[in-house]
Order: structure tokens, then C-alpha cells, then sequence
């Protein structure tokens, strides 16, 4: 998830806050959180069964292993997100 610089300055009203002077809908933010965090699960299934099977080479599992690490990162962003945003609707 792409990191947003939140004007500090706009209150948010019914959910909605202004990003360089756009409109962003917190209800469409948490779902794409959510859909990130699904996706992120899927690959980090994926990546582990790959590596469980042993068929990859020690350096692919390697880099197998650095991606995990990656969207193990973006999922606890995510979480993140969604419990700092749960009262927004």
C-alpha cells in the first residue's frame, strides 16, 4: 500500500478526507486495505508451499523468503490502517 501524506489541516467529514485536494472515501480505503491484506495472505500461502516442497533452488528460497518477509510487512501495515480507521465510516 502506497504511503499517503494526509493534509493535516482537513478535518474529515463522514469519512471523507482531502489528499492534494482530492476527496478520498475511507470506506473505499478500507476495502482496498482489506483486498491488499487478502492478497498478501494468498502469496504468503503460496510462497510458503513452494519452499515446503523443496524443489526450489537455496537461492530462489531465499528470495522466496525476503518476498514473505515483504508482504508479511504489508499485511501489519494494513492492520494497521483498518484499526487506526475502524470508527470511519
Amino acid at each position: 500500500m502506497k504511503k499517503k501524506l494526509w493534509n493535516l489541516l482537513d478535518q474529515p467529514k463522514r469519512g471523507k478526507m482531502t489528499f492534494k485536494g482530492m476527496k478520498v472515501n475511507m470506506e473505499t480505503e478500507r476495502e482496498r486495505a482489506q483486498n491488499e491484506i487478502d492478497d498478501a495472505i494468498e502469496a504468503v500461502s503460496v510462497l510458503d508451499n513452494a519452499i515446503a516442497c523443496g524443489f526450489l533452488k537455496d537461492k530462489h528460497s531465499l528470495i522466496a523468503q525476503e518476498w514473505i518477509k515483504e508482504y508479511k510487512n504489508d499485511i501489519e501495515n494494513c492492520k494497521i490502517f483498518l484499526d487506526n480507521n475502524k470508527d470511519v465510516k
